[in-house]
């Protein structure tokens, strides 16, 4: 009985309260055992999705999202940007970040094509048993991580650390409109083998990364990637075949720019500071997803055929804040952090 906007809000409120428990993410850190906290929050995520089944009004799903949200952001914030750095030596940290980010990319890209194949055939309390296992499967992960022993510490109960970080907020603005044309894609596509595509993507990105572009300079490699993106785009809005639409998301896979934005924002901390650039990625992202998510179900009984030209449209604004800002303040920044 709901409308659109109201599934789309109840989705879209977990992008939200990922920041409620981020002004203590700091004290909860450095006061308790690392591991334990992140154990004890995936096993409450994957708790709480149990309780689907059992809800029957908007209000109550998007209340247990709201909790979700909540424990997730903590999870990320302990794992990203904690315990993979604590395992990690100081020279390949960058790298464990890196990867940390791709297999959260290529995570969401499988979870949405597994989600769409098997809904039609399997109940939805099958599917919320299915989320729950992967739950309790990332959770028997965490105690075989061997983690140096810290002191507890006395931090203050609020503070900015291990949260956001401001110097990173420009670029961080600047992929969240990437992330945003994301959302509003999976929102409007119902197809598991275009979010294979957008995998394959998301691979064939890595590697022309790697070997490809890895001489070439930052700004040479966005524009690459927004160029991948707006051929997708394109494709999408003058084609309505299933091949064009499996071509364009292999082309939206391969325009991720989210990857070299991730860099920026782990190179701009200052000394100690990594965690908080990395943290700050995440929850952009994810409100940038669930943003565009919660905008394509507005937008879409209204006018649905516009909803490519607007993802265009933000491609272009994006492109045109980073060739025009972002690039020559990134370079700034960086200089002044060398003095």
């Amino acid at each position: 009985y709901c409308s659109y906007a109201e599934a789309g809000g109840a989705v879209a409120v977990f992008g939200l309260t990922m920041f409620l428990p981020g002004p203590c993410n700091s004290y909860i850190i450095d006061t308790f055992k690392r591991k334990s906290v992140c154990v004890i929050t995936l096993a409450l995520l994957a708790g709480v999705s149990l309780l689907y089944p059992y809800v029957a009004t908007v209000g109550l799903v998007a209340l247990l999202r709201m909790v979700q949200g909540a424990l997730f952001s903590v999870v990320t914030m302990t794992t990203g940007s904690t315990l993979v750095i604590d395992v990690t030596a100081s020279r390949r940290r960058t790298d464990a970040n890196v990867a940390f980010t791709w297999f959260g990319r290529f995570g969401m890209a499988l979870g949405l094509a597994l989600g769409v194949y098997i809904y039609p055939y399997w109940s939805f309390t099958c599917v919320v048993y299915v989320c729950a296992a992967f739950g309790i499967g990332a959770l028997l992960l965490i105690p075989l991580l061997h983690i140096p022993f810290r002191a507890p510490l006395c931090p203050p109960l609020f503070s900015l650390d291990r949260f956001l970080l401001p110097r990173t907020l420009l670029p961080g603005i600047n992929m969240l409109l990437v992330s945003f044309i994301f959302g509003v894609i999976i929102a409007h596509i119902y197809n598991e083998i275009f979010y294979i595509c957008i995998l394959i993507g998301f691979a064939v990105s890595l590697l022309i990364s790697k070997y490809a572009l890895s001489h070439t300079s930052c700004r040479a490699e966005m524009e690459f990637g927004q160029a991948a993106l707006v051929a997708g785009i394109l494709l999408m809005a003058f084609s309505n075949s299933l091949m064009s639409s499996y071509i364009a998301a292999l082309l939206l896979g391969i325009g991720i720019t989210a990857s070299r934005f991730f860099v920026i924002m782990i190179s701009l901390p200052l000394h100690c500071e990594r965690g908080t650039g990395n943290n700050t990625y995440q929850l952009l992202w994810e409100v940038g997803l669930l943003g565009g998510l919660f905008f394509e179900n507005i937008w879409t009984g209204n006018y649905p055929d516009t909803i490519y030209w607007i993802c265009l449209g933000i491609c272009v604004v994006s492109l045109v804040l980073y060739e025009t800002v972002t690039h020559n303040w990134y370079y700034k920044r960086m200089e002044e952090k060398q003095l």
